[in-house]
């Protein structure tokens, strides 16, 4: 059933773009403001360079298996057995879970900032519903919206950016490597762990639903361009107008750049900057959700994943208010287990896969 659903390659474009946004817009700039301080920026600056080898890999990946996804590559390369073990790990961890956290991330957030007297599982069951009707409507309807939804967060980022101009320090930048390279490495390699290396669940969609798997090429390294470029805005201004420390001790350093605001008649917008937030970590939640299901139908034997969409929206609403105790748990497994863990299915597996695919294709040619 999932084949016969192709989508453009500019939806292509605009889910890339929008995942590659995601999270990052709103809270990944304290993250890396923590170490990387007033350098952030650069981190910010060099992370899509470090990126683009990965992207081209998840490319070459996805010419050399035109006709699979992400886990049937995993089975032709590692087995039938092993590539089962590797693949359940990655659906049920990094697709499914992560999910589930990027959902608590939403409710944590509208909790905190808006709705304090309701219950977390309250705002966690809203986005849940949202995402199992996306779902169940199917990836046409994802792609359109995302298409939609790219656009209204361009707008939305740089009115309010340029909002916070007349509050820019430039001297907030200075001095540069002010410690050395090494912090600002650390920043670009966090960054890298939200930005870059979870487009790996891309592969769950391309090639697969895409018509021109050539022109997927564009799509996907121009939306990976585009969204890191709204990244670097968001948190060089972050740096340049509220300064490295406040930038690393806030939770929501983009949310409060906007409160900064003040020009004329125009003040408290920081809603623009939480829609425009909410709405592309919508669409990063659902390729997450998207994948898990797929992955795990694939997993099961089942040919249609719109059977696994209910159930599992049960069991992530439950997860959803336990996945994160506190915020002293969240910070320790977004920065240590998180971290490594991405790594390695992001950035080792695909590197693994490529190399392992292309010796087995120079020994069938040798034969």
């Amino acid at each position: 059933m999932m084949n016969k659903i192709k989508i453009s390659n500019h939806q292509l474009f605009a889910l890339v773009a929008n995942f590659t946004i995601g999270t990052t817009i709103i809270n990944a700039s304290s993250g890396v403001a923590g170490l990387a301080k007033q350098d952030a920026w650069i981190s910010a600056l060099i992370a899509p360079v470090i990126g683009l080898p990965f992207i081209w890999m998840y490319y070459e990946l996805g010419k050399l298996y035109p006709g699979k996804t992400l886990i049937e590559i995993i089975g032709s390369v590692f087995g039938k057995w092993f590539g089962w073990i590797v693949s359940a790990i990655f659906v049920l961890f990094v697709c499914l879970l992560d999910a589930t956290q990027v959902v608590t991330y939403i409710g944590n957030f509208m909790q905190t900032e808006y709705m304090t007297e309701t219950p977390l599982y309250a705002l966690n069951l809203l986005v849940i519903i949202a995402l199992t009707i996306g779902l169940l409507y199917g990836l046409e309807a994802i792609a359109r919206s995302a298409e939609v939804f790219v656009f209204t967060i361009t707008v939305l980022i740089i009115f309010a950016m340029a909002m916070d101009i007349p509050n820019i320090k430039i001297e907030n930048l200075l001095p540069i490597f002010e410690e050395g390279v090494t912090p600002a490495l650390k920043g670009m390699f966090h960054l890298s762990s939200y930005m870059t290396w979870p487009l790996i669940v891309l592969l769950f969609i391309y090639p697969i639903n895409i018509n021109d798997t050539l022109k997927a090429r564009h799509s996907l390294f121009f939306g990976y361009l585009f969204g890191a470029g709204i990244n670097f805005i968001c948190t060089t201004m972050s740096i340049m107008v509220l300064g490295a420390a406040i930038t690393a001790k806030s939770n929501y350093p983009t949310y409060l750049l906007a409160k900064e605001i003040d020009v004329g008649t125009i003040s408290r917008i920081e809603g623009i900057v939480a829609g425009a937030w909410i709405l592309s970590e919508f669409i990063k939640t659902i390729l997450y959700y998207y994948a898990g299901v797929i992955g795990l139908s694939q997993l099961l034997g089942l040919n249609d994943y719109k059977r696994m969409v209910l159930p599992l929206s049960l069991v992530m609403l439950v997860l959803s208010g336990i996945v994160y105790p506190d915020i002293a748990y969240q910070s320790t497994w977004d920065n240590i287990i998180w971290i490594p863990f991405i790594t390695t299915f992001g950035a080792v597996l695909p590197i693994v896969l490529l190399l392992v695919s292309k010796i087995q294709l120079e020994d069938k040619l040798k034969e």
